[in-house]
């Protein structure tokens, strides 16, 4: 009596086996085997659905799909672009998350005016490449200060972002309007805080250089002309509720006791001694150096731009006598240095106060000097 398949039993679907069930042969249903999959399924030995220009399974890991480029992917060199690729958009999502969470609250004294720059910083960098390069070259440096090991490297890319900054804007400044003016109004206030933020440099002194003229002094007085050329009111309308921001005063801790006489010496003494062509000038410089003085110690307003709001309002003839070493504007500038140096306790002005002070000093002789003895003991710097 033959005997009874026992696979008799189990099989019910004929579409799956097919063959004598009675012989217990069991045929696979054949299928197209394809060679076609994308490489990283390849390299996986995984099943790849073929779709384009990306199949399921790099969609689903968030990776770079071989069906979206033309280019072959598995020679050495486009290995390495695709790794420089990856690298670079995990340093952008490090970038972007400490600006976040960390540079923009370092900018500002004020909790509401690091909101300021957040709030800002959203609404127009990621319109703008060149704000976005600006905020990442400037989020990377803060990076370099607070992580030294790593020093090299993340200066390395602040240089990269701010490189690829500066073409934009100069492109952006060329066809200025209405629309695009925030976005340089940003960036070059970006481009002051970046060069603060890359320490002293040999020969620079923020408002004249040892060759006379100073980059940062050009993109400092490029705020002015932005906001002169299309009024305060196109940027406060763009973003009003962000500019209005308000908040206490910063607590000063280091008031230069006597400071008040001392620029009364001053004036009187620029009036007598300026060159009548210069008087005007030299004079409303020291007026309204009192009055930032009084600004930030009398607790008016006393932000980081109250003290940078004596360069922004010196008119072109005192800035360019100053660019020339003239020692009147000199000797301002030097007394402009104490408020500059209340300005250390952030980190992109660390060593600042020190260093123009000593450019001053060796810019002007040994009877000029006689009037910057006050300034450089408020900031404590010694004369080699």
């Amino acid at each position: 009596m033959q005997q009874e398949s026992p696979l008799s039993e189990d099989i019910s679907t004929p579409q799956e086996l097919s063959g004598d069930v009675a012989s217990g042969k069991i045929t696979r249903r054949s299928h197209q085997k394809s060679r076609a999959g994308c490489t990283n399924c390849k390299s996986r030995r995984i099943k790849c659905d073929e779709a384009k220009p990306r199949c399921a399974n790099c969609a689903r890991r968030q990776v770079r799909c071989s069906f979206g480029t033309n280019i072959p992917l598995n020679t050495s060199e486009n290995r390495g672009v695709s790794v420089e690729m990856e690298y670079s958009q995990l340093s952008n999502i490090e970038l972007t998350y400490h600006w976040t969470t960390t540079t923009s609250h370092s900018l500002s004294a004020w909790a509401s005016g690091a909101a300021v720059w957040h709030t800002l910083m959203e609404e127009v960098a990621f319109s703008h490449r060149h704000v976005l390069h600006l905020m990442f070259a400037l989020t990377a440096l803060h990076l370099a200060y607070c992580r030294a090991t790593r020093r090299k490297e993340y200066t390395a890319t602040a240089n990269q972002h701010y490189e690829s900054a500066l073409t934009c804007v100069t492109q952006a400044i060329a066809n200025i309007n209405a629309e695009n003016c925030d976005a340089i109004l940003l960036s070059v206030q970006l481009i002051c805080f970046v060069s603060w933020a890359r320490g002293p440099q040999p020969g620079e002194y923020l408002a004249f250089g040892e060759n006379g003229r100073s980059e940062w002094l050009v993109m400092f007085r490029g705020i002015r002309t932005t906001l002169e050329s299309f009024g305060q009111q196109n940027f406060h309308k763009r973003h009003g509720s962000a500019a209005k921001a308000k908040s206490r005063p910063l607590v000063s801790t280091d008031e230069p006791m006597g400071y008040e006489s001392q620029l009364s010496e001053l004036h009187e003494h620029v009036s007598i001694a300026s060159p009548s062509s210069q008087i005007e000038e030299n004079v409303r410089a020291v007026c309204i150096l009192q009055e930032c003085y009084s600004n930030r110690y009398g607790g008016v307003d006393s932000e980081y731009h109250v003290a940078f709001a004596w360069l922004y309002k010196m008119s072109d003839g005192f800035l360019d006598q100053l660019q020339q070493c003239d020692p009147l504007p000199l000797i301002i500038y030097a007394h402009f240095a104490v408020l500059m140096q209340d300005m250390e306790r952030f980190w992109y002005m660390k060593g600042w106060t020190h260093h123009v002070m000593s450019g001053i000093f060796e810019a002007m002789d040994a009877e000029h000097r006689a009037w910057i003895k006050w300034p450089m003991a408020k900031v404590g710097w010694i004369a080699p």
